[in-house]
């Protein structure tokens, strides 16, 4: 992802750096304009080309901080519409195995540390322009006073790199990989504010316990880390002026008998000690780029551009879904334990059908529909819509619309056959909805969804009734619903579904509604142990079927 992109860019780069290498060389081109006529008795004769060097410096160090400003922008939303895409290519089941604190940390991290390095990659080709020119300069000037400057500067350089600034990268990687714990507290403390509230001894033992220990664990890693870099700034910097204390005093020694050459040189360390600092310092975001390139390459993800699905449109119109030997097995649990199994599932589903997952807690019938919608990838078995395979994933799930129980609520109604709904019809089912007070349409989108829990999900039924799929999946819609809106969903909205041609599954526990499914598909242990056609047994001719074997 973030190589692709800079070999993308890489001419852009190139040429922002040759900008910031000539503002280097115009730096050290004025210092040296400097340093001859402050040698001259009359230096009226230096006046024009000084300000040329000046103009120069000026006009060169503001075009490449334009150019720089322009890269820098592009290339940050490049890299965020690059990490978007491919969190938008993870499944459902990926994303849930990833996490999502790993991923936001990716984004409000990992990306900006990778960005930080692209962006000051050509303010370090100036620094490095004019420590270059510095030591070519001072290497004019006396050969035997550089070559004691310089033994000093790649001893101070050397050690604050090997001994110390490595020491500070690992200090850097821990607290990064305790930033992804940290997240996932700072997530619950928000997340769970209401019961933290009602259980004062959780919140204690949360905001106290846990998330003080991952608090103290990345303060300490900070802590040293920053320990590490600043004794590598400080020792460098001592070593810079023992180099200077050393051509001081070896001077004489050298034969250096007058003091006006040695005091321009130090002059020119001087003006270097600056560029040579910042490069000393960029350890710092070489590192941390680092951190977040590894970070990013673990993720693993898909940045390739995916064709949008535009509906159903050209479609065969959907009749029959067949689930052949449909299997789906949770990865093993922190203790070694196999994961949870469901399957294989056999089941026909025919076009307008109202069909009802049913079972206890944890019998794998919510695992079931997901598997059904193409949200979770199957491990073994087939779909088949209409007699055919699915192999188009993107094309296959654009036949529903799903409410789980951790739904998202859109403020937008977009239908997938494009256009925008009726405000009429809209108007019509937010009444039916009891919601008419609250709630209105105004150009597809809805005025508000900060609504009471109850409210919120019939916002989310008519959310999803307007996409206007040909399956619809409730997952427990009704479970914490008031009894009038249970007989409404049950007894109505459903039935407008079907009347309009549309299939549901329905995963409920509402024993007392079962007899207005189609069909009733019991599930035990992640197998399907029974399914009831009602139409069947209207006729007398009920169809039990026994767990299939393994």
């Amino acid at each position: 992802m973030v190589i692709e992109i800079v070999s993308r860019n890489r001419l852009k780069i190139a040429f922002v750096s040759a900008i910031s290498a000539l503002a280097g060389a115009a730096n050290i081109w004025l210092l040296a304009l400097i340093n001859r006529n402050a040698q001259l008795q009359d230096a009226q004769r230096g006046v024009a080309e000084f300000a040329v060097a000046l103009g120069s410096m000026v006009l060169v160090s503001f075009l490449s901080q334009i150019l720089l400003s322009r890269l820098s922008a592009a290339t940050f939303y490049k890299l965020r519409e690059q990490l978007v895409s491919g969190i938008a290519n993870l499944s459902s089941q990926q994303i849930e195995a990833v996490g999502s604190a790993r991923l936001y940390t990716a984004l409000t991290k990992d990306i900006p540390a990778v960005h930080e390095l692209i962006i000051v990659l050509p303010n370090y080709v100036f620094n490095f322009t004019v420590v270059a020119a510095c030591l070519v300069y001072l290497c004019l000037m006396s050969v035997q006073l550089f070559l004691i400057f310089l033994g000093f500067l790649l001893l101070a350089l050397g050690v604050a790199k090997f001994a110390i600034a490595d020491r500070a990268e690992k200090r850097f990687q821990l607290r990064r990989k305790i930033e992804d714990d940290l997240f996932r507290c700072y997530s619950a403390l928000i997340d769970g504010n209401k019961e933290l509230k009602l259980n004062r001894a959780r919140e204690t033992g949360f905001v106290h316990s846990d998330l003080k220990a991952h608090a103290e664990k990345y303060r300490d890693a900070t802590l040293s880390a920053e320990f590490f870099w600043n004794m590598s700034n400080n020792w460098s910097s001592a070593m810079i002026f023992i180099g200077i204390g050393a051509l001081l005093f070896l001077a004489p020694v050298l034969g250096q008998g007058s003091r006006a050459p040695v005091l321009n040189y130090i002059i020119v360390i001087f003006y270097m000690v600056g560029p040579l600092t910042i490069l000393m310092n960029s350890f710092r975001t070489v590192y941390a780029a680092r951190v977040g390139l590894q970070k990013l390459k673990d993720l693993d993800l898909d940045t390739r551009p995916r064709p949008l699905a535009s509906g159903v449109d050209g479609a065969e119109p959907f009749a029959t879904l067949s689930l052949r030997g449909l299997a789906f097995e949770y990865g093993a649990t922190e203790d070694g334990r196999d994961g949870f199994r469901v399957g294989p599932l056999d089941l026909e589903i025919q076009r307008g059908e109202i069909v009802y997952f049913v079972g206890g807690n944890g019998s794998g019938k919510t695992t079931a529909a997901k598997l059904v919608t193409g949200l979770y990838e199957k491990r073994a078995g087939s779909l088949l819509v209409n007699g055919r395979e699915v192999v188009a994933d993107e094309r296959y799930f654009q036949n529903f619309s799903a409410v789980f129980q951790d739904y998202y609520l859109f403020e937008t109604l977009v239908p997938k056959l494009g256009g925008l709904p009726q405000t009429e019809e809209v108007d019509a089912l937010i009444a039916r909805l009891r919601l008419s007070e609250k709630v209105s349409l105004q150009d597809g989108r809805l005025s508000t969804t900060k609504l009471s829990y109850g409210q919120r999900k019939r916002l989310a039924l008519l959310v999803a009734y307007f996409d206007n799929s040909g399956i619809y999946v409730f997952d427990e819609w009704a479970a914490d619903q008031d009894p009038e809106f249970r007989e409404f969903f049950y007894k109505e909205f459903l039935f407008d579904l079907k009347r309009l041609g549309k299939t549901v599954i329905v995963v409920s526990h509402d024993d007392r509604y079962f007899h207005l499914a189609d069909k009733v598909v019991k599930f035990e242990s992640g197998r399907i142990v029974s399914v009831v056609d009602n139409h069947s047994r209207e006729l007398g001719q009920a169809q039990p079927r026994e767990a299939l074997r393994a």
